[in-house]
């Protein structure tokens, strides 16, 4: 007999038992996955800002990018892959195109860094804050995101709404 069998056997009061405990498991896993998205995504705020003032703010950039590339060979030997030069200079990125209240926001409204990632490529701030108020109210996952931005769904917009 399989577990599912043996769990229609259960009387109502044990599956009602079995249902919340379910729904107990089920919630704390959802608050743990949004933690641990939101500790990512300012994580790798704060890296990029941290970079981005020791080797731009103090009149480094020329070597920024070497600087770049070793930084990420040890993170990459200390923490594994998702170190890479690349994913450090779309930390910086993100530490350029965001402020320290629109990150939390973002985090806030549960973005993901893949979210964060799409958004600051979108060089008007005015679109780019569009995008976000249009990601959150209509919970667009990074797919849908990214085809409202190639779409040019904020230009079309502005563009319907401007008088003759």
């Amino acid at each position: 007999m399989t577990n599912q069998e043996n769990i229609t056997e259960f009387s109502k009061e044990e599956n009602n038992l079995y249902t919340d405990v379910c729904g107990i498991i089920e919630n704390a896993r959802s608050r743990v996955a949004v933690y641990v998205n939101s500790e990512v995504c300012l994580t790798k705020w704060h890296v990029g800002k941290r970079i981005k003032e020791d080797v731009l703010y103090n009149q480094r950039a020329e070597y920024g990018k070497h600087i770049v590339k070793n930084l990420a060979l040890m993170l990459t030997e200390k923490y594994g892959k998702g170190w890479s030069d690349r994913s450090l200079l779309h930390c910086i990125r993100a530490a350029y195109t965001f402020t320290e209240d629109e990150i939390r926001y973002a985090v806030r409204i549960q973005f993901t860094w893949t979210h964060i990632r799409s958004l600051m490529f979108v060089e008007n701030s005015l679109a780019r804050q569009f995008y976000m108020e249009m990601c959150r109210i209509e919970h667009w996952d990074t797919r849908t995101l990214e085809a409202k931005i190639d779409s040019q769904l904020y230009e079309r917009t502005a563009i319907s709404r401007k008088p003759e």
